[in-house]
């Protein structure tokens, strides 16, 4: 499940918890962009691409958890105001 920038900017608004991951989420993918800009990468390098990608996607399914608990809350959200 794919989160749009609306849901992503509601949830953070909303909960400390989901702007939390969601700025870590950032970090980690900030982090993966400057080790694959590198040509080269040192074993050690390897093995942090690896830990981040895990630890990137665990703050994803933490955020998606989130998600679902503000699931009736986001439908609202998708359908828009109501007149």
């Amino acid at each position: 499940m794919q989160l749009s920038q609306q849901v992503r900017e509601h949830l953070a608004k909303v909960d400390e918890n989901f702007r939390r991951l969601y700025e870590k989420h950032q970090e980690y993918e900030q982090e993966l962009n400057a080790l694959s800009a590198k040509g080269f990468l040192s074993p050690e390098e390897e093995r942090r691409v690896a830990e981040v990608k895990k630890m990137k996607l665990s703050m994803k399914d933490r955020m998606l958890l989130i998600a679902k608990k503000h699931e009736k809350e986001l439908e609202q959200l998708k359908e828009g105001p109501r007149q």
